[in-house]
């Protein structure tokens, strides 16, 4: 006669009521957490104009990240050799869609007689000129400071190229707060955008195309 574990059964049976009850509240948990993402933005100063004012027209068609940086999140440099990627810390919009947007508000409002498009207006009788832009490198150390090294090249509205650049501008970060990443890229891409104005400007005295 086969005789069976009654003990041996009742305590499997424990065993796994109690691991449902584990598995109840971890997911009961896991819903009731709230999110702890936090998302940010670039800024910049939006102006109000009419194509009607300009004297030529910058079209700020391209601009390039590197791949490792062109992501939701925000990476961040944890050493020279060491990147990081802050899952609940991301950006509200694609990075290199900010970066143009910051650049073309910005732009706009260094140069009163352009008008700054991302693509061309085929109608358009104005002298017309093309940026093209690749940031090289934006680092983010936490605590210590923000870096992009960036070349932009002018080209009248026959391609060929006008001018070059290439500029790299850091700025120290107050505390080690994320909250301070996106305001501090805002204020180096609008220092750069400086340097960028002048260029245009120039191109477009010395080539009136």
């Amino acid at each position: 006669m086969i005789k069976f574990n009654q003990c041996s059964f009742i305590s499997h049976k424990q065993l796994l009521h109690k691991l449902g009850v584990v598995v109840l509240v971890t997911v009961l948990a896991s819903c009731a957490s709230p999110n702890k993402d936090r998302f940010y933005q670039l800024t910049y100063a939006n102006q109000d104009r009419t194509s009607g004012d300009a004297k030529y027209d910058v079209i700020f068609d391209t601009v390039t990240i590197p791949d490792g940086i062109s992501r939701p999140q925000l990476v961040v440099q944890k050493s020279p050799t060491e990147s990081q990627i802050l899952d609940e810390q991301r950006w509200v919009a694609p990075l290199d869609e900010q970066i143009r947007q910051a650049f073309l508000a910005n732009l706009q409002a260094q140069l009163p007689e352009a008008w700054l498009a991302q693509r061309a207006d085929p109608h358009a009788t104005v002298p017309r000129y093309f940026v093209h832009t690749e940031i090289q490198q934006l680092q983010i150390i936490p605590g210590q400071d923000v870096a992009v090294d960036m070349i932009w090249i002018i080209y009248d509205s026959d391609k060929k190229p006008l001018r070059r650049q290439h500029l790299r501008r850091s700025l120290a970060l107050n505390g080690a707060d994320y909250g301070g990443i996106a305001p501090a890229i805002s204020t180096v891409l609008r220092s750069m955008s400086e340097n960028m104005a002048k260029d245009i400007s120039e191109a477009a005295q010395q080539h009136p195309k």
